[in-house]
Protein backbone atom coordinates (compact mmCIF):
# COMPACT_ATOMS: atom_id res chain seq x y z
CA UNK A 1 0.00 0.00 0.00
CA UNK A 2 2.73 2.27 0.78
CA UNK A 3 4.85 1.42 -2.29
CA UNK A 4 1.89 2.06 -4.41
CA UNK A 5 1.11 5.54 -2.79
CA UNK A 6 4.95 6.74 -3.19
CA UNK A 7 4.74 5.90 -6.65
CA UNK A 8 1.51 7.59 -7.44
CA UNK A 9 2.95 10.70 -5.67
CA UNK A 10 6.59 10.44 -7.61
CA UNK A 11 4.09 9.92 -11.22
CA UNK A 12 2.66 13.02 -9.85
CA UNK A 13 5.35 14.79 -8.95
CA UNK A 14 7.44 13.87 -12.40
CA UNK A 15 4.11 15.15 -14.57
CA UNK A 16 4.25 18.81 -13.31
CA UNK A 17 7.86 18.93 -13.47
CA UNK A 18 7.45 17.89 -17.19
CA UNK A 19 4.57 20.51 -17.67
CA UNK A 20 6.23 23.60 -15.68
CA UNK A 21 9.45 22.58 -17.96
CA UNK A 22 7.18 22.69 -21.46
CA UNK A 23 5.20 26.04 -19.90
CA UNK A 24 9.01 27.36 -19.71
CA UNK A 25 10.60 26.72 -22.55
CA UNK A 26 7.12 28.62 -24.48
CA UNK A 27 8.28 32.00 -25.49
CA UNK A 28 5.91 34.37 -24.05
CA UNK A 29 5.06 37.48 -26.40
CA UNK A 30 5.84 40.62 -25.18
CA UNK A 31 3.79 43.25 -25.09
CA UNK A 32 4.05 46.32 -27.49
CA UNK A 33 4.13 49.39 -25.33
CA UNK A 34 3.77 53.13 -25.95
CA UNK A 35 4.41 55.07 -22.58
CA UNK A 36 2.39 57.57 -21.68
CA UNK A 37 5.06 60.27 -21.45
CA UNK A 38 5.16 60.15 -24.69
CA UNK A 39 2.00 60.76 -26.31
CA UNK A 40 -1.49 63.34 -24.94
CA UNK A 41 -3.95 61.73 -23.67
CA UNK A 42 -5.93 59.60 -25.95
CA UNK A 43 -8.27 61.57 -28.49
CA UNK A 44 -11.55 60.18 -30.88
CA UNK A 45 -11.12 60.78 -34.23
CA UNK A 46 -14.29 61.87 -36.76
CA UNK A 47 -13.66 58.48 -37.94
CA UNK A 48 -13.92 56.65 -34.75
CA UNK A 49 -10.73 56.06 -34.49
CA UNK A 50 -8.40 56.49 -30.89
CA UNK A 51 -5.43 58.88 -31.97
CA UNK A 52 -2.58 59.47 -29.89
CA UNK A 53 -1.04 62.17 -30.04
CA UNK A 54 2.94 62.23 -29.98
CA UNK A 55 5.02 64.74 -27.38
CA UNK A 56 6.63 66.34 -27.98
CA UNK A 57 6.39 65.58 -31.68
CA UNK A 58 3.54 64.60 -33.31
CA UNK A 59 5.45 63.03 -35.83
CA UNK A 60 5.32 60.05 -33.16
CA UNK A 61 2.07 59.68 -33.15
CA UNK A 62 -0.46 56.37 -32.79
CA UNK A 63 -3.66 55.37 -34.05
CA UNK A 64 -5.38 52.19 -31.88
CA UNK A 65 -6.32 49.07 -34.12
CA UNK A 66 -8.88 47.30 -32.74
CA UNK A 67 -8.95 43.39 -32.04
CA UNK A 68 -12.14 42.55 -34.61
CA UNK A 69 -12.60 45.80 -36.44
CA UNK A 70 -13.62 48.71 -35.21
CA UNK A 71 -14.42 49.58 -32.01
CA UNK A 72 -18.79 50.11 -31.49
CA UNK A 73 -19.91 53.22 -29.77
CA UNK A 74 -16.56 55.13 -30.15
CA UNK A 75 -17.31 58.32 -31.87
CA UNK A 76 -16.32 62.12 -31.84
CA UNK A 77 -19.12 63.22 -29.20
CA UNK A 78 -18.00 59.80 -27.11
CA UNK A 79 -15.52 59.84 -24.13
CA UNK A 80 -12.63 57.24 -24.59
CA UNK A 81 -11.82 55.30 -21.21
CA UNK A 82 -8.40 53.44 -22.00
CA UNK A 83 -7.88 50.33 -18.77
CA UNK A 84 -4.24 50.51 -19.07
CA UNK A 85 -1.79 47.84 -17.91
CA UNK A 86 1.21 49.77 -17.37
CA UNK A 87 2.87 53.43 -17.57
CA UNK A 88 1.63 52.92 -21.06
CA UNK A 89 -0.76 52.17 -23.43
CA UNK A 90 -0.33 48.60 -24.63
CA UNK A 91 -1.26 45.75 -26.95
CA UNK A 92 -4.08 44.26 -25.42
CA UNK A 93 -5.40 46.94 -23.08
CA UNK A 94 -9.05 47.99 -23.01
CA UNK A 95 -11.02 50.49 -24.27
CA UNK A 96 -14.82 51.69 -23.44
CA UNK A 97 -16.66 54.54 -25.08
CA UNK A 98 -18.80 56.45 -22.68
CA UNK A 99 -21.65 57.80 -24.56
CA UNK A 100 -22.25 61.66 -23.64
CA UNK A 101 -25.25 62.66 -22.60
CA UNK A 102 -26.14 59.65 -21.22
CA UNK A 103 -22.71 58.37 -19.82
CA UNK A 104 -23.84 54.76 -20.49
CA UNK A 105 -20.47 52.71 -21.09
CA UNK A 106 -20.20 50.83 -24.29
CA UNK A 107 -18.43 47.31 -25.32
CA UNK A 108 -15.19 46.64 -23.55
CA UNK A 109 -12.38 46.44 -27.13
CA UNK A 110 -9.06 45.25 -27.33
CA UNK A 111 -6.27 47.09 -28.99
CA UNK A 112 -4.52 44.89 -31.10
CA UNK A 113 -1.78 46.82 -32.16
CA UNK A 114 -0.82 50.47 -31.68
CA UNK A 115 0.05 51.78 -35.89
CA UNK A 116 2.55 54.60 -36.04
CA UNK A 117 1.34 57.52 -37.73
CA UNK A 118 2.75 60.28 -38.41
CA UNK A 119 -0.07 62.60 -38.84
CA UNK A 120 -2.58 65.16 -36.76
CA UNK A 121 -5.37 64.42 -35.29
CA UNK A 122 -7.68 65.32 -38.58
CA UNK A 123 -4.77 63.66 -41.32
CA UNK A 124 -6.19 60.56 -43.45
CA UNK A 125 -5.17 57.19 -41.86
CA UNK A 126 -3.25 54.97 -44.39
CA UNK A 127 -4.43 51.32 -44.54
CA UNK A 128 -2.09 48.70 -43.04
CA UNK A 129 -0.47 48.54 -46.45
CA UNK A 130 -0.21 52.63 -46.59
CA UNK A 131 -2.26 53.61 -48.79
CA UNK A 132 -4.56 56.42 -47.64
Amino acid sequence: MMQSRTLTALLLLAGMMSASATMARKPVAEKRCVLQSRVAAPVVRDDGRLYFRGQPDRKQSYIAVFKGGACPGLNRFATAIVETTGAGYCEGDKVRALATPSQIPGPLCVIDHLMPFAGDVDDAVPDESGNK
